[in-house]
């Protein structure tokens, strides 16, 4: 479908670029951040582009390039027109024409009225925006979208194309109903945070948010400083070193940490000697006693990370990992 969106745009000229089509091509990553910024400027923006679309297209993925030929369109939006007058050129004297008598005219061909266009002021969601869920799970409820026309009537066969910023939609272009609606199922991205679904029917742009919640813990990461522990730790004796303890979802959202605690196997080694926890993350304070091997459980949230921690002898402590 992307490479399909990119081959048509390359080939229409100049002819300006909705909002789904760029989410679409940031999202597809088929084109290089230098070829998506060519095309921008060359055919520009078929709207002002907001703070907000900025943000949305930086998520997904858009770099200087792409943001600069935006800016530039912008720039180039706000300009007054210039006009200039057509150069006349004398017309040259022709001899007269001699013209035959034209046969009678035929009655003009009936023709067939025109589509009706779907109105901007008319058509939008009216039900399932604004709902909050986990990371990567799908919404209870569906996302209603309804076309109609300048007079109100609603528009049947309509199809309508969706475009998910950290969402997935399913099915992602159906057509409207016999009441102009359409329905689809939203599953919620990756990321907590915000999610965008972006609605596409004939010249109609809209939107709808919604909100992503940290799902269920299932990791602890144990670190010292800022680098993440690989399950092992060397320690330098004879003084107090802190592990940071925080809690991740499935897809390395942080989570709310409760419950911290840490034993060790061998005391005469290594010794706990001080835990603290707030809602975010927490930190374990242990004192090295004596040269030699042991293992370290952090328990919290219902779960358990091992850490395998070794004490050099005084006389030679070498390399520790952690202070």
């Amino acid at each position: 479908m992307i490479l399909i969106l990119a081959a048509w745009l390359l080939t229409q000229g100049v002819s300006p670029l909705r909002k789904s089509d760029l989410v679409r091509l940031l999202s597809g990553s088929v084109m290089s951040q230098e070829e998506m910024g060519q095309l921008v400027r060359r055919n520009c923006l078929s709207f002002a582009p907001t703070d907000r679309d900025r943000a949305d297209f930086q998520r997904l993925g858009a770099e200087a390039p792409v943001l600069a030929a935006i800016d530039a369109c912008a720039r180039r939006a706000s300009r007054p027109a210039v006009t200039t007058r057509p150069r006349v050129t004398p017309t040259p004297t022709r001899p007269p024409i001699v013209t035959q008598s034209a046969p009678p005219a035929q009655p003009p061909p009936s023709r067939t009225p025109p589509p009706a266009r779907v109105s901007t002021d008319r058509s939008g969601f009216v039900a399932g925006g604004g709902q909050s869920g986990p990371a990567g799970q799908r919404l209870p409820r569906a996302l209603v979208f309804e076309a109609r026309d300048s007079a109100g009537k609603p528009l049947a066969g309509q199809t309508v194309t969706f475009t998910g910023i950290n969402a997935r939609i399913d099915p992602p272009s159906p057509g409207t109903d016999a009441e102009g609606r359409v329905r689809v199922a939203v599953a919620l991205g990756e990321r907590a945070g915000s999610a965008i679904v972006l609605a596409v029917a004939g010249d109609v742009e809209k939107q709808a948010a919604f909100r992503v919640t940290v799902g269920t813990v299932s990791q602890l990461v144990v670190a010292c400083r800022a680098s993440e522990l690989s399950g092992r730790v060397v320690l330098r004796p004879d003084t107090v070193a802190e592990l940071r303890v925080s809690a991740r979802d499935a897809y390395g959202n942080g989570g709310r940490l409760s419950g911290l605690r840490a034993a060790v196997a061998d005391a005469r080694i290594l010794r706990v000697q001080r835990i603290a926890e707030d809602s975010i993350a927490g930190t374990v304070a242990l004192k090295p006693d004596q040269a030699g091997t042991t293992s370290l459980a952090v328990i919290a949230n219902g779960l358990r990370q091992y850490v395998t921690v070794t004490v050099p002898p005084r006389a030679a402590p070498g390399k520790t990992d952690c202070p």
